[in-house]
């Protein structure tokens, strides 16, 4: 080989070997907390358009549709194990990634909070001792799973006392990109970032081991969904209705739609003892 081939193999070789660091760290780059209100928003769901319930709110056993946004209990291939009243996620989702709904009364309760007389719906994973126990609303793992792959997400939390939560953000294929655990969780807002604004977060699986529980409100990303609701463009599907049949909590329950929702998930068991 002559000296000038040679020194074009190996000027190749070095840029190939560079572009594949950059690409190992791009597929490394970690999910970062962000200002909520900083973030792009594309859709926003807000949980107004399925049936609520006064705490513990109506229990629904389905995976929901929100118009190109899935929400269950976990993804496929991930195991459920508890600790205390709270689910625990482990495992690897199988890719392509797919929900799996909890067992029956273990899965998803849509629920109230009322603040200066404005009612606004909150979803919350229902623990192991399931619907309609206070015990069990907000101790259960919550699973979202995106039409398309997003570089954005936020959510405000409803109760928390003070706990701690485990977010993990998948790829479609059920690969890791990176694992978050905020603590001191009260109601307020959180925002989540992939570095370098790469759109690659399928999925989020999230769980929780705070005393009170934790609902979600007003979750938004950036890119929306091809059935997002109102979106007209041509080859995308219409907005589909949440795909579950409610079962509403006891009559005797409804009084207990007072005050915010983080007060009543943060006081659920003095009141029940």
């Amino acid at each position: 080989m002559s000296v000038a081939k040679r020194a074009k193999a190996i000027g190749l070789a070095a840029a190939l070997s560079i572009f594949g660091l950059q690409m190992s760290a791009a597929d490394a780059a970690p999910i970062n907390e962000v200002d909520y209100f900083s973030l792009t928003v594309g859709q926003t769901i807000d949980f107004e358009s399925i049936t609520g319930g006064d705490l513990p709110g109506t229990n629904y056993d389905e995976v929901l549709n929100f118009g190109g946004v899935l929400i269950g209990e976990r993804f496929a291939g991930q195991t459920l194990s508890f600790s205390g009243n709270s689910d625990v996620l482990s495992g690897t989702p199988t890719g392509p990634l797919s929900l799996v709904a909890g067992e029956p009364n273990q899965n998803l309760t849509i629920t109230q909070s009322t603040s200066e007389g404005i009612f606004s719906n909150v979803v919350a994973g229902l623990g192991p001792v399931g619907f309609p126990a206070f015990n069990a609303v907000g101790e259960g793992a919550v699973a979202i799973l995106f039409d398309n792959d997003q570089s954005q997400f936020g959510f405000q939390s409803v109760g928390g006392d003070l706990g701690s939560a485990t977010f993990e953000f998948f790829r479609r294929d059920g690969s890791l990109i990176d694992t978050l655990t905020p603590t001191s969780l009260t109601t307020d807002f959180f925002g989540f970032a992939r570095e370098d604004g790469i759109n690659d977060i399928a999925g989020i699986s999230i769980w929780n081991t705070d005393l009170a529980g934790i609902g979600f409100d007003n979750i938004i990303f950036d890119i929306p969904g091809n059935d997002f609701p109102g979106d007209d463009t041509p080859g995308d599907q219409p907005g589909d209705d949440p795909v579950a049949t409610p079962v509403s909590e006891p009559a005797t329950l409804g009084l207990l739609a007072i005050g915010l929702i983080g007060v009543r998930l943060a006081s659920r068991r003095r009141r029940s003892s």
